[in-house]
């Protein structure tokens, strides 16, 4: 064995969330190096703060019910949201998750003679997991390493809750500090982030290293194939959310330029079919209600991970549109695009992602909000095959976005990390 890891990640399964990828692959793969790892999050269920030795995790409950919002707990969920709001209006800084932080903090003795870790990893967000990470590595004098899958003063994700309150802006600023003051090392989901924290915090003993998330060949296995593909038909796979976390992500722009191809060739009417994968709500779909009423547009709603990767698997095109003053912005998705190696059509601009399909040379890049650009090149990619076929993909490039590179990489980093904490 190589150490004890204690991992604190709130977005952990059974939540279904792209977040909970990044801690539930970095637990398999620190297992499979030989790490002892046990992952501290929450449950929704009455019960007492759990250890379950089968899947290596604590779960303290979580009386906001945040993620499960049905039947009496979504009253339960609106009366706390409430009392949140009605704290921050009033300048107290307070948050739907910190009930669940106060419990973990309440238990926190517990926890750490139950694990006994020579090390954690806060993983973020939400930034009580940060929180709470301070607080053991403080309170017990654990080596600490604080993992950004976003930003938080940097392309904040939350960014219209700190305008509207200042009081969450001012907790967010010390919560960061104190994070970088306490942790061995920081590190993030892209370079973006991690210069930030180079340039931003001058500390000497904080190392800031880029851990990106990756693929995983295993989830690729024994996927099962959607009947709806009609091989005459050129398909496209959109998997996941169109919004943000700030409900802000534009991708109207796309469904514009179908609308300029259709209107210029009615054939792709019949051709064309654009496949929606994932948690789209009314207001994601109402927009699009005249796509999807002649059959070029079909949405198929939340579906398993495993049928989402199939649909990906068989793909004409795969796409994917971010933000473009979101550099960092790297969704899940891309990792499993580029596994399957198929085509990327990539609407973004000045980000990391555009920085990945260029280098592995899987897709296309154009900006988002130009709809007769995306027209013109959506065109082209499915009525020339001479030019869909072009692309080729770079493997040694795609092979460095998989888990296991990364996780190599992190190995060294919670050594070091254990020295620095034994030695300070």
């Amino acid at each position: 064995m190589k150490g004890k890891l204690l991992i604190i990640a709130y977005y952990y399964p059974p939540v279904k969330s792209g977040g909970t990828v990044r801690p539930l692959k970095m637990a398999t793969f620190l297992r499979d190096f030989g790490w002892e790892v046990t992952v501290l999050t929450h449950t929704y269920d009455w019960v007492e703060p759990l250890v379950d030795r089968n899947d290596g995790t604590i779960r303290i409950r979580d009386i906001s019910n945040n993620k499960n919002r049905k039947g009496m707990r979504a009253v339960i969920w609106l009366l706390l949201r409430l009392y949140t709001e009605f704290l921050n209006r009033l300048g107290c800084y307070h948050s739907i998750y910190t009930w669940w932080k106060k419990r973990v903090i309440k238990n926190s003795r517990r926890i750490v003679d139950e694990v006994k870790p020579d090390v954690i990893i806060a993983s973020y967000p939400p930034v009580e997991t940060l929180e709470i990470g301070i607080y053991l590595a403080q309170t017990y004098h654990i080596p600490l390493i604080c993992d950004f899958r976003d930003g938080i003063l940097f392309e904040p994700i939350e960014r219209p809750r700190m305008e509207q309150y200042s009081c969450i802006k001012k907790r967010y600023e010390e919560i960061e500090k104190e994070a970088v003051n306490t942790a061995e090392a920081v590190i993030t989901i892209a370079d973006p982030i991690t210069d930030y924290f180079k340039d931003h915090y001058r500390v000497n003993h904080v190392k800031a290293e880029t851990i990106a998330s990756g693929f995983d060949p295993v989830d690729f296995e024994d996927l099962p194939v959607p009947a709806v593909f009609d091989p005459s038909q050129f398909h496209i796979v959109f998997t996941g959310r169109f919004g943000l976390a700030d409900g802000s992500n534009r991708v109207e722009f796309f469904f514009e330029a179908l609308r300029i191809m259709i209107k210029k060739d009615e054939q792709l009417r019949d051709k064309l079919r654009v496949h929606l994968v994932g948690d789209f709500t009314r207001s994601d779909l109402d927009p699009i209600k005249d796509l999807m009423d002649i059959g070029v547009v079909i949405n198929h709603g939340l579906v398993s991970r495993k049928e989402s990767l199939g649909f990906q698997k068989i793909a004409d095109l795969l796409l994917i549109i971010t933000l473009p003053d979101r550099t960092c912005s790297v969704s899940t998705k891309i990792y499993e695009y580029l596994y399957t190696r198929k085509p990327i059509l990539a609407l973004t601009y000045g980000t990391v992602l555009a920085e990945m399909v260029e280098k592995t040379r899987t897709g296309w890049n154009v900006h988002p909000h130009r709809p007769e650009a995306i027209s013109r090149l959506l065109e082209r990619i499915v009525s020339d095959r001479e030019f869909y076929n072009s692309f080729q993909p770079d493997l040694e490039e795609i092979n460095k976005y998989s888990f296991v590179f990364h996780i190599e990489k992190l190995i060294p980093i919670m050594k070091e990390s254990i020295d620095k904490g034994n030695n300070g």
